[in-house]
């Protein structure tokens, strides 16, 4: 199981600043019904890391059309939420509040939790780990930020960098991105249609590195547990909608 350290820091509740007028406006991207192999063997079979990479085995899935945000869910977005009375405040970071807080940031201190709120209100859900990857796995995955030290670095403003070949965002690195599904093994037997993961679990899985990852997190098949009650500076939201 991989599970990266959690962020040691002391947490203040504090509001997010005031919406800004220019900030972005949510738009999503409509990825059509497809089957595609997900996981992959490159990190096993290039770079060596065989228990690294050992829950990434590929499988076939069957994945009915949805839509994605085209770019992670920012604090502007999410304080409209709060002000209508269905999110709860995001906390930021004690000593770096301002580090965080830019209206065009992705929101980041949020819960699993916190996270599926925001996408209900803003009709739409958390994507599954096959629908993230699937969006993500683009033939030009798009620029990156990452690497960046803890003491120095932060997420930048969303749509800083170039898109994938989908016309996404930030699918790699700036914040990991929550999904639905709880940390496990994949199940792997015939073609899976439309798979959610476990029934149950600890972790819940995020996708796509951040801010500080390093590079080898930076592919669309890494998987990462986390806790689904903490917050994290790293992790954020990007929702997804069915489509009928």
């Amino acid at each position: 199981m991989k599970i990266l350290p959690i962020v040691s820091c002391i947490l203040s509740l504090v509001l997010i600043e005031v919406v800004s007028a220019n900030s972005l406006e949510s738009k999503q991207i409509q990825i059509v019904s497809a089957e595609y192999v997900m996981g992959d063997t490159y990190c096993r079979e290039e770079q060596g890391n065989s228990d690294f990479c050992a829950d990434e085995i590929p499988h076939k899935v069957q994945l009915d059309g949805f839509s994605i945000d085209t770019h992670e869910v920012t604090n502007a977005e999410y304080s409209r939420c709060f002000v209508d009375g269905v999110c709860g405040p995001n906390e930021l970071h004690e000593h770096r509040p301002k580090d965080f807080n830019k209206s065009n940031q992705p929101v980041v201190f949020v819960t699993w939790k916190d996270a599926q709120t925001y996408c209900t209100w803003s009709k739409g859900r958390l994507p599954t780990e096959a629908e993230w990857e699937r969006a993500a796995g683009a033939d030009n995955l798009g620029g990156a930020y990452f690497g960046k030290l803890y003491k120095k670095g932060s997420p930048q403003k969303v749509g800083s960098l170039s898109p994938n070949s989908h016309g996404i965002y930030d699918m790699m690195g700036n914040v990991y991105e929550w999904t639905q599904d709880w940390y496990g093994p994949y199940e792997t037997a015939d073609t899976l249609t439309n798979p959610k993961g476990l029934e149950q679990g600890k972790e819940k899985v995020v996708r796509g590195g951040a801010w500080n990852s390093p590079n080898y997190f930076l592919r669309s098949s890494d998987r990462v547990a986390r806790s689904p009650e903490l917050r994290y500076s790293d992790v954020g939201i990007r929702c997804v909608r069915s489509i009928k």
